[in-house]
């Protein structure tokens, strides 16, 4: 069942489906919050993906650095592309660490890496000015923006690849585990995430003359992006800018002439917080109704700078966006502004790739093709939960309870046909990992009586 069909057994069951776009956006939403909550508290095996993200090992890198500024320079040595579709640098949100010459030690985090010689840092350099070696260690590894829950992670580089095994961040307290330590991995922990701040409005958008275009009403977002190329995953296909997305800004509608078009000029922004733009849109009257991307049609660049200073000119015609070849290309919103990551121990000492298994909360369903994550013999229990809150709304509990009973039949039904069944078996070796063989961060176990 896809969510037209979800939305239409519904109104069936209810004998109530207006035509009514606020009432059909009431109860996807309902829906959706349904599904998330029915998938994201069990680690269903449907919901459960394999990817490899990419650690990178610290850099130490000569540097200059001035009082009172948030400027970095080096001779060229900062990592750092040239694409305008996918700008950035890997450097960016790192943590860049100084001793002082009195030997003071003083961290920053990297904003936002403008050239191969100049990086921006979170707040303006506290101590003297002068050349520096600087340490820049990237320890977060973030996590896809759909990971619920981590459930394994593995090192690749050893050939059959290698679990490493939990460890919290008590543990490695607790046992005087040195947090920069560089090695092979062993174990992983959880990392601080990371929170995007989103925009409130949409600021840089004008109303351009257009031919051609059609009469259509043309829904802005705009969101802030912190690392376009720095995050160690892909959320969009390969040949996109990819980084960490913050949730949308409140919505700009447009409504445009058949002579109208618009163009996005967004304003140059304060080096240190590090945030490029992006815009995201709607169209109803080409039927599209998930936020997807703007990108200029001449460059295809969707992604600004701090620095601004770059006009985005979209073809945002009927004529283009009621196409098969646009929504192929399309790229929808992703985001949600609160990114996962984890710590590896021993971090890396050098970039690798690292497996991990993560249970992915599902995408938010918006138009009538889009499919649950559930699958589809059991997809009606998303509308029974639905309908479930549906009739208590209007205050109806007797039918309510009757919706519950067939959603907790139809639930337990899938958790026998999808739930991992728990290994039956008593292992030998070390305690902290659960297998016979492998490397143990503690050291060596002694039994005392």
């Amino acid at each position: 069942m896809n969510l037209g069909e979800l939305v239409a057994f519904c109104g069936n069951l209810l004998d109530y489906d207006p035509v009514n776009d606020t009432y059909r956006e009431q109860l996807v939403d309902l829906l959706n919050d349904v599904q998330a909550r029915i998938l994201t508290d069990r680690h269903w095996s449907f919901a459960q993906i394999d990817r490899q993200v990419q650690a990178y090992t610290d850099k130490t890198i000569a540097v200059g650095m001035t009082l009172n500024s948030p400027d970095v320079t080096s001779a060229g040595l900062f990592d750092y592309s040239t694409s305008v579709i996918k700008p950035g640098s890997s450097l960016e949100l790192g943590e860049l660490e100084v001793t002082l010459a009195s030997g003071e030690v003083q961290k920053y985090r990297v904003s936002w890496v403008e050239s191969a010689s100049l990086l921006h840092l979170d707040r303006n350099f506290e101590g003297p000015t002068g050349p520096y070696t600087a340490t820049i260690r990237q320890r977060d590894v973030f996590l896809p923006v759909d990971t619920a829950a981590v459930m394994n992670v593995g090192d690749p580089t050893t050939g059959i690849p290698t679990k490493a095994i939990y460890l919290s961040r008590w543990e490695r307290d607790d046992t005087n585990l040195d947090p920069s330590l560089l090695g092979t991995i062993e174990a992983y922990l959880p990392g601080e995430g990371l929170q995007v701040p989103a925009p409130r409005t949409s600021t840089g958008v004008a109303t351009v003359a257009g031919v051609g275009q059609g009469v259509r009403t043309i829904n802005v977002y705009q969101v802030n992006v912190r690392a376009p190329i720095g995050p160690s995953y892909d959320d969009y296909r390969k040949d996109a800018s990819q980084g960490l997305e913050s949730a949308l800004s409140k919505v700009a509608t447009y409504s445009l002439t058949a002579l109208q078009t618009l163009e996005f000029t967004p304003e140059t922004l304060d080096d240190r917080p590090g945030l490029y733009r992006r815009y995201y849109f709607t169209c109803p009257e080409a039927g599209l109704l998930a936020p997807v991307r703007i990108a200029d049609a001449a460059s295809s660049q969707d992604t600004v700078s701090p620095a601004g200073g770059v006009t985005l000119a979209p073809d945002l015609s009927l004529a283009t966006l009621q196409t098969q070849a646009f929504a192929e290309r399309a790229l929808r919103y992703r985001g949600g502004g609160l990114y996962r990551s984890i710590e590896l121990y021993p971090h890396p000492s050098a970039d690798q790739l690292v497996n991990v298994r993560t249970l992915i909360s599902p995408q938010r369903m918006y138009e009538d093709q889009d499919a649950p994550l559930v699958p589809s013999a059991y997809a009606q229990v998303i509308a029974y939960a639905a309908l479930e809150s549906l009739t208590l709304k209007v205050d109806n509990p007797a039918l309510s309870a009757v919706y519950e009973r067939k959603k907790d039949l139809l639930f337990r039904s899938m958790e026998q046909r999808y739930l991992e069944a728990v290994p039956r078996r008593l292992i030998k070796g070390m305690p902290t990992a659960g297998y016979r063989y492998i490397r143990n961060p503690f050291g060596p176990l002694t039994f005392t009586p």
